[in-house]
């Protein structure tokens, strides 16, 4: 069942949008009870291909909804922490992808782009600024880059990520010695990323936010000896 629909998605017979045939429709096609049917809706609906509607009405029923975020998310998480993937690992993706992000970003972000990534900033610079709030506005400003790249897999690829080191870089900041000085750092160094991209200096924006990934887990590092 999960195979088949999931076939029809990769082939093209299932965008996002299209309604699937009702429970009993699908079991009978298949060949097989609604109990089997309703479970493999329920895995597919908790990985955000579908979005299920109770009810009887016009609107009830599975709906191909292609949010597929989370999943990739708890999917990503998951294998980090079955294949136990080095930090030096994990800062080469991050820097390729955000410098593809930013250079991205440079050439093409819109006045909105610009606006929610200023707003961020200054939200950063608030004081009494805790742990995860501060990862709440660090990770969305990453996110914004991408997003202002317009490249759609870059950006779920990079939401995808932070949420799956949240856990790790809660934990990483709880390290630091001085907390005011690492938000104050960090926030700079989000500024001067963020001038660069104003700018339209994709070269720039690049090496800052590598430097900035680099500078934080070196930071982070020396915070654990």
């Amino acid at each position: 069942m999960l195979t088949q629909i999931q076939q029809k998605i990769l082939d093209g017979r299932l965008r996002v949008g299209d309604r699937l045939p009702s429970e009993r429709e699908l079991g009978e096609a298949l060949g097989v009870s609604r109990n089997s049917v309703r479970e493999a809706l329920r895995v597919l609906e908790s990985m955000g291909i579908l979005s299920a509607q109770v009810g009887s009405g016009r609107d009830a029923g599975s709906t191909v909804a292609g949010r597929s975020t989370a999943a990739l998310s708890n999917l990503l998480r998951l294998h980090m922490a079955l294949s136990q993937f080095s930090q030096n690992d994990l800062v080469d993706v991050r820097i390729e992808l955000e410098r593809l992000a930013v250079a991205r970003a440079a050439a093409g972000a819109d006045v909105g782009d610009l606006e929610r990534l200023r707003a961020l900033t200054r939200a950063m610079a608030e004081p009494g600024m805790d742990y995860e709030r501060f990862h709440e506005l660090d990770s969305e400003f990453h996110i914004a880059l991408a997003r202002a790249s317009d490249n759609a897999l870059a950006t779920d690829l990079m939401q995808a990520l932070r949420d799956a080191v949240k856990g790790e870089m809660i934990a990483a900041f709880r390290r630091v010695r001085d907390w005011d000085v690492m938000v104050s750092t960090l926030t700079e160094e989000h500024l001067a990323i963020l001038r660069a991209v104003e700018a339209g200096d994709g070269k720039e924006a690049a090496e800052l936010v590598t430097r900035h990934i680099k500078g934080f887990y070196a930071a982070v590092g020396d915070a654990q000896e």
